[in-house]
């Protein structure tokens, strides 16, 4: 089963906005007309926000104010979301010490599947696969940070099949491994056993960062999240940027898009339409 908490809380989402933007933690609390010690305290998520609150940073800090709301409320969370749908059938590894959550994607005609972002305990990976007697045709990497990869060389030794990965993403992993790395551009399709996959560039979280789009469903890592978004961790430069690469390559979706993101629960394009308070009403 997936988490259905929210990766991020209201505090975390005022957060990276003010980080992606740029923003002093003085020059966003003036902007809002709350105190600098009442906009840590909600950053820390040591209390919850007033409306007023909510609204006033919302306002500083370029998001939907109802949606920030909704958020700040726990009032709302995406409608569960199909995890097979006759075809593929998607399950889901959690790793609740890093709240991270990898997937193995099985194609049900063929009994192949695809590993996806193996960051930690690799005997769950593979105790996934053989529950469902599925042989790994790949393993697909969206990024390269530790919680993302931190079992594929465990992985790797066990299944021994190609690791595909973005130039710029390879560059970050640890070469002493043996891996058998196949690489894409973003733009790029690509085929692993049954699947054809179409790499969607989404940088911002990290420089090659991919959204991995097939049938229907995106592994979009930590791109976006249900309600919020990965850390801009490039920087405040690229902020911009990884807005406008998930408003125009995952958010052009079909509403009915499935998104299965690194961290919280799955959503879909129409959900993260209405609200998540980064993108909602742009």
């Amino acid at each position: 089963m997936t988490d259905d908490l929210l990766e991020d809380e209201f505090g975390d989402i005022i957060a990276k906005a003010r980080f992606g933007r740029g923003q002093s933690a003085a020059a966003a609390a003036a902007a809002a007309g709350i105190s600098a010690a009442d906009l840590a305290a909600l950053e820390g998520c040591e209390r919850a926000p007033s409306r007023d609150e909510s609204d006033g940073l919302a306002a500083a800090l370029a998001l939907e104010p109802a949606c920030l709301w909704a958020i700040a409320r726990d009032a709302w969370s995406p409608a569960p979301v199909a995890l097979d749908d006759g075809a593929t059938r998607i399950t889901t590894i959690p790793y609740p010490p890093m709240r991270v959550i990898q997937y193995v994607v099985g194609d049900l005609a063929s009994g192949q599947a695809l590993v996806v972002d193996p960051g930690a305990e690799p005997e769950r990976i593979l105790a996934a696969l053989a529950d469902q007697t599925w042989s790994a045709a790949a393993i697909v990497v969206t990024h390269a940070d530790g919680d993302h990869v931190g079992a594929l060389a465990a992985v790797d030794r066990a299944l021994r099949v190609p690791v595909w990965i973005h130039p710029r993403e390879r560059d970050r992993l640890d070469r002493a491994g043996g891996l058998d790395v196949h690489t894409f551009e973003h733009g790029d399709r690509f085929t692993a056993g049954p699947f054809e996959i179409e790499a969607l560039g989404t940088p911002g979280h990290s420089p090659g960062h991919t959204s991995l789009a097939l049938r229907g469903l995106v592994l979009s890592g930590d791109a976006i999240f249900a309600g919020s978004l990965g850390r801009t961790s490039l920087g405040p430069a690229h902020y911009a940027g990884h807005l406008a690469a998930v408003r125009e390559r995952l958010l052009t979706l079909p509403p009915a898009a499935r998104l299965f993101p690194g961290h919280g629960p799955p959503t879909t394009v129409g959900e993260e339409l209405r609200h998540n308070p980064f993108f909602a009403g742009g």
